[in-house]
């Protein structure tokens, strides 16, 4: 029988890739993990935040969280793991275009060096890990159904203002 981990992920910048700009990433899980439902991990100043970051940030965050959850079950099920996101370039980067991307050396269709490619090549090898005896699955849901995580990215943003 797979053992199933549903997760909600958000990223929230405040002052978008400008000087000075603060980043948080949400985590939020169906059931207790580690006696937690919710995270919140703040995204460093270099190089600055961006909301494009901060998404990314917030689905390595779930990822290593799981791999974490994965390495203390005593039995080694079949391990599916549900990432529920409102972004919707997350999901195109990583289960869209990475192979694209990669195939061309990193550029995009345009030409130009992939934007945010350590989070994305971070993400990837997460994703590999957990591939390897389970699956990840990535499922698009509306900003308004992922309020949990989004209130958590924020709740990072607010302890970095001062």
């Amino acid at each position: 029988m797979p053992y199933q981990l549903d997760v909600r992920t958000d990223g929230a910048c405040r002052g978008n890739g400008q000087p000075g700009s603060i980043g948080g990433a949400g985590v939020w899980f169906s059931k207790p993990l580690n006696g937690s439902k919710g995270w919140t991990r703040h995204l460093p100043q270099y190089p600055a935040p961006t909301n494009q970051r901060a998404e990314l940030t917030g689905v390595i965050f779930a990822l290593e969280l799981a791999i974490e959850r994965r390495a203390a079950l005593e039995t080694d099920p079949f391990f599916i793991l549900t990432v529920h996101t409102d972004s919707k370039y997350v999901i195109g980067c990583l289960r869209d275009w990475i192979g694209k991307w990669m195939a061309n050396g990193w550029r995009n269709a345009r030409g130009f060096e992939v934007v945010n490619r350590d989070l994305i090549e971070r993400a990837s090898e997460l994703i590999d890990e957990i591939n390897d005896g389970g699956r990840v699955d990535f499922v698009w849901i509306p900003r308004e159904e992922n309020e949990e995580a989004d209130n958590l990215a924020n709740e990072a943003c607010d302890e970095q203002q001062y």
